[in-house]
């Protein structure tokens, strides 16, 4: 049988620079095969040139065996028949890869116009369980996970044979995680397609992929069946992958001791927030204690930004109070912005964060220029940017984001926070778009921080990893409120509310 897919002698330059060398793998009909590697490997620069979707700067040698015929020397007008029709790529990100103006319904009937293909967006829709009435919906008007079963809607579309996902439950909750992931088998299983899979999530791939592929600097370090991989590497860079993601209830993994419980730093009581007719945040109530970090978990909608927002300042509750350090947090004027002194935010998604025109120096400095702090600014920026652990400050301070891997971006945004000295972060999502290594690193220098500053912490997130990682307490939010809450041990490994254990079932195994 002729594979699907077939990679012999596979490298890619730009310019001198080797981004992947010499891969070999083969991916046949019904076949799962995951590309696991850290940011930078060479894992979607390798999807991307099977159908030859690279920048012109890009130089393939090697072979690209698309059913037998090598992608690299076809005429443009093959190429374009066998996108879409033979293979399509699921891309990472839906809403940037949707475009907002234009109904999903149309965008999934664009490839089967341009192929001149039958069938039609309702059986597609169907095929991903998605209700028909969504094909007149814009982007913006579905959920996360609905989006990204549209774009695999869009790659079903012409019937190909190969499917190419990289990275499709990015920053998606744990439950919608798994309804794509489940979507994902059940296509593979009924239609007999090969699933080329590309994550840094080990336990994504495990719950998926039947063989893996683990890449470092461009080269394939090690392949076998996914399991056997994961259980028993035998490649140093395979082994950290596998190590550096939490599994809840291991004890190994949980890198916090337990401590005393601490006098309260935030309270949240019976807080309130409605827009308009909508109840986003219900009766809630929430303590954060001096030093103390604290994981609000729940899924996307769930509530847990808009209260966020509320403790800020940057939202007012309709009801209920918030009260910082024995006081209650004011509605605006200049007792506010001392309150937002000593507690600071930290975006989820760094590269939208930064401004792209900001050099270091002016990101860091903004928030005490904000606050008219302006004497010993220099010192006060470098010690922030050292403290996020960018050593020695002089390299980073002129650098602008795009110069910056993620990490470092995201630890930018750290040190934004914490020029001004506070007391409190607020952090939405700190690791969701990292990858597994840069990820352990954010989380050793938030607890560093707790250590030597006694920071507390407000983690918001969808990852129960993250919560058995880094977490004194667990507070689970749903539909607007708090389920449960308890120490980490309690709520996670013997949760006693539905949701809860719903959310737990739904992570995948490593």
């Amino acid at each position: 049988m002729t594979p699907l897919l077939e990679l012999k002698n596979l490298t890619v330059h730009y310019g001198h620079k080797r981004v992947v060398h010499d891969v070999n793998l083969t991916l046949a009909p019904g076949q799962t095969l995951g590309l696991a590697g850290e940011s930078g490997s060479g894992k979607s620069t390798l999807a991307m040139s099977v159908l030859r979707l690279l920048p012109k700067t890009a130089r393939v040698d090697g072979e690209i065996l698309l059913g037998g015929e090598d992608v690299r020397t076809m005429a443009w007008g093959r190429l374009r028949a066998v996108r879409w029709a033979s293979a399509s790529v699921v891309f990472q990100g839906a809403m940037h890869s949707l475009n907002p103006v234009h109904r999903v319904g149309d965008q999934i009937a664009e490839p089967m116009r341009l192929h001149g293909t039958g069938g039609s967006v309702a059986d597609l829709l169907d095929q991903v369980e998605l209700p028909q009435d969504k094909a007149r919906a814009y982007p913006h008007e579905l959920s996360g996970g609905q989006k990204q079963r549209v774009m695999i809607a869009m790659a079903l579309a012409c019937g190909p044979r190969l499917m190419i996902a990289d990275e499709p439950t990015t920053a998606l909750d744990v439950v919608v995680q798994a309804q794509v992931l489940t979507l994902l088998k059940r296509l593979v299983a009924e239609q007999d397609l090969g699933l080329l899979m590309i994550s840094h999530d080990l336990s994504v791939l495990a719950e998926t992929c039947g063989d893996l592929a683990v890449m470092q600097a461009g080269e394939v370090v090690e392949r076998g069946r996914t399991r056997e991989v994961i259980a028993n590497p035998r490649h140093p860079h395979t082994a950290a992958l596998t190590a550096a993601f939490p599994v809840i209830g291991d004890p190994a993994h949980r890198w916090t001791e337990p401590r005393p419980t601490p006098p309260p730093l935030l309270e949240v009581r019976d807080l309130t927030v409605d827009y308009g007719r909508t109840r986003a945040v219900d009766g809630v109530d929430l303590t954060v204690g001096v030093g103390e970090i604290v994981a609000l978990v729940g899924q996307s909608g769930s509530g847990k930004t808009t209260l966020a927002r509320t403790i800020m300042g940057l939202r007012a509750p309709s009801s209920g109070r918030v009260i910082f350090d024995g006081a209650e947090v004011p509605r605006g004027g200049k007792a506010l912005k001392a309150v937002r002194r000593q507690v600071q935010l930290v975006l989820q998604d760094p590269s939208s964060a930064l401004n792209p025109r900001h050099r270091v120096f002016d990101a860091v400095a903004e928030a005490l220029r904000v606050h008219g702090l302006h004497d010993n600014e220099e010192a006060l920026v470098t010690a922030a940017v050292e403290r996020a652990e960018l050593r020695p400050a002089e390299l980073y301070l002129d650098a602008l984001p795009h110069e910056l891997s993620g990490g470092q971006q995201q630890r930018v945004v750290i040190a934004g926070a914490l020029v001004l000295g506070p007391r409190l972060l607020v952090a939405d999502e700190p690791v969701a778009s990292l990858d597994a290594s840069v990820r352990g690193e954010i989380v050793a220098l938030l607890l560093r921080l707790r250590a030597e500053l006694g920071l507390a912490s407000l983690i918001i997130t969808h990852d129960l990893g993250l919560a058995w990682q880094i977490a004194d307490r667990v507070a689970v939010m749903h539909q607007g409120k708090i389920v449960e809450q308890g120490s980490v041990e309690e709520v996670l490994l013997t949760p006693s509310h539905d949701y809860t254990r719903a959310l737990v079932r739904a992570v995948p195994a490593v």
